[in-house]
């Protein structure tokens, strides 16, 4: 008898917080958290720069939010979403060689030891991954549109994220 799988959520947090807007991933986590209420199927996970050991985190979600700080075209603190189709074809998710391994290896990964969550990715434009544990101005602005992007892509999946009243 096959058994059923119930829907749980990861909003995942990357970047290393010790190089400015490298940090972006893990602080629009923070905000998320601290601005919305989700169910107990939505957790919610600062990744850091921890590679490879996310994978036993991720293998018992059905469903992975990234959020990252990514080059892209554009100006900083420029909020971008990315669905999981389209995630194998960007040229790289990582926006420093901070990380130890970069996310799309990370899924590659996942991928080859049969994980296959649905995946979206928001990724944020930094300005500057200089040393540091400010971020600058333009990323700091982008925080929450990045945690509503984050509600957004949660709700695609079919999970329910409410924003607290101020």
């Amino acid at each position: 008898m096959a058994r059923k799988t119930r829907k749980k959520a990861l909003v995942l947090g990357i970047g290393n917080l010790l190089l400015k807007d490298e940090g972006l991933g893990v602080r629009a986590v923070e905000v998320f958290k601290r601005d919305y209420s989700f169910g107990p199927e939505v957790s919610c996970l600062d990744g850091g720069t921890s590679g490879l050991g996310l994978l036993t985190y991720i293998q018992e979600f059905t469903h992975i939010v990234i959020v990252d700080a990514v080059r892209a075209k554009g100006a900083p603190g420029t909020v971008l979403t990315f669905p999981g189709d389209k995630l194998q074809s960007l040229p790289s998710l990582k926006s420093s060689s901070a990380h130890q391994i970069g996310v799309k290896d990370l899924l590659d990964i996942a991928r080859f030891q049969g994980l296959s969550p649905e995946l979206a990715l928001v990724g944020i434009i930094p300005k500057d991954i200089s040393a540091g544990m400010e971020l600058t101005p333009e990323a700091r602005n982008a925080l929450s549109a990045a945690a509503e992007a984050v509600r957004a892509e949660l709700e695609k999946f079919g999970f329910k994220a409410t924003r607290k009243a101020a």
